[in-house]
């Protein structure tokens, strides 16, 4: 999926270092914090896929997306820096 580095992360979870461009999110936060926030990431679409699967929670579904919202907006940053972010995140244009 071009433009989308969350499955780009989860590859190079595994990926050698050097094999790595030099400017990639594992030289500036290391594989362990990138893991947290890719790890993270997973469990979070996990519970969404589950939640919407269920058919007597799924009509709820608009309002965990909006729970998602807050918790990357007031908990993650209790955890991750903003520069933490910058490397981590997409980069819209």
């Amino acid at each position: 999926m071009s433009g989308n580095t969350f499955f780009q992360r989860i590859r190079d979870q595994i990926r050698e270092r050097r094999s790595l461009p030099k400017e990639h999110p594992i030289y500036t936060l290391g594989r362990k914090k990138m893991g947290y926030y890719t790890g993270l990431q997973v469990l979070c679409l996990g519970g969404l896929w589950e939640f919407k699967r269920n058919t007597s929670t799924a009509i709820f579904f608009p309002s965990v997306i909006g729970l998602l919202m807050f918790i990357r907006a007031a908990v993650l940053p209790k955890f991750f820096s903003k520069e933490d972010f910058e490397c981590l995140d997409d980069v819209y244009v």
